[in-house]
């Protein structure tokens, strides 16, 4: 009798599910800001990937559907690391499901993060184009995780995939100095060579490109820069922000920026100045939580991240983004 009863009510509550082919983007007057379909890694232990991606999203206002890359039991800065990655027959089985299910429409976004294998990210090129013809306006934000520090941890084939296959169909790009220096096929010296470098990856067909992470001459000691250039900011121009630099290193950040990248791009949509001030604002905060409190293991710490959720939800601002002209000096 309970069974029934609870079922009863859940028939009762349950708002009706989108018609096939109707994507659900809901406002803050209904249930949600949107659903995102999520692609990267996960651990069991810790955050990074879509452990880090997930919460943020959901505290922020968006369903996530994560689909995991690479599942680990930690991530691989510790010295032990067991798991398995998804070859691209598995996600195959993953996608005819989500299809016979009629569910590829209900997604608002797609987000991909670090896609492991090959044959993985071959499978998601084409993902991209499915989705993208049950939901001509979906959104999709590209994380081109590929390495760091002048170091590649996937096959030197990705570059080609994410430069020909996925970027020209992103609304926004988020790369490090180093996925951007390899995407560009440029160096970056200074601001306006990353500006020059995001301009060809815009030129590739990307709407906004967002890097990251600058380390930059005369400054890394002190500071990491980002830029963002894009359709909405104008050629010859971009908004640049400087962070003061915090010591330490810290799994899952450049996953946590994606996605607070993702929720204030869609908040917010062209306003570059809030979308980076925010995004920025609740990692500065989260770090310094976590500096404070995490736990060092293996010359990593943790993200405080749960307990970092009032900072993710409500940035706390101080840090401003500066408008500027290719160069000449930021206003």
């Amino acid at each position: 009798a309970g069974v029934v009863v609870a079922r009863a009510f859940y028939t009762l509550r349950t708002p009706k599910h989108p018609a096939p082919g109707e994507a659900r983007h809901l406002t803050s007057s209904g249930m949600g800001e949107g659903r995102v379909l999520s692609i990267s890694s996960s651990v069991v232990y810790g955050y990074v990937g879509n452990k880090a991606s997930t919460f943020p999203m959901q505290l922020l206002g968006f369903d996530v559907d994560p689909i995991n890359s690479v599942q680990l039991s930690n991530h691989t800065g510790y010295k032990i690391f067991r798991g398995q990655k998804l070859e691209g027959v598995d996600m195959d089985k993953l996608m005819e499901g989500l299809e016979k299910n009629d569910f590829l429409a209900t997604y608002t976004h797609l987000m991909t993060g670090y896609l492991g294998k090959e044959t993985f990210i071959e499978r998601v090129s084409s993902i991209v184009l499915k989705m993208k013809e049950r939901n001509k306006n979906l959104l999709f934000v590209c994380d081109p995780v590929m390495g760091d520090n002048g170091k590649l941890y996937v096959p030197e084939a990705f570059i080609s995939i994410y430069r020909d296959k996925l970027i020209p169909h992103a609304a926004l790009v988020t790369p490090n100095q180093f996925e951007a220096e390899k995407l560009s096929e440029s160096k970056i010296t200074d601001l306006d060579s990353a500006y020059q470098a995001a301009a060809q990856i815009v030129r590739r067909g990307a709407k906004n490109v967002v890097i990251t992470s600058l380390e930059l001459k005369g400054r890394q000691e002190d500071y990491i820069d980002v830029i963002a250039v894009g359709e909405s900011i104008g050629k010859g121009r971009y908004y640049h922000l400087a962070l003061p630099r915090q010591p330490g290193k810290y799994s899952g950040c450049g996953d946590l920026c994606t996605s607070l990248l993702l929720v204030w791009f869609t908040k917010h949509p062209g306003d570059f100045k809030a979308i980076l001030e925010k995004t920025f604002a609740s990692i500065q905060s989260v770090i310094r939580r976590t500096r404070t409190y995490g736990t060092k293991r293996c010359g990593w710490t943790e993200l405080e991240l749960i307990a970092s959720r009032g900072d993710i939800a409500l940035p706390k601002i101080t840090q401003r983004a500066s408008e500027c002209q290719v160069s000449s000096a930021c206003s």
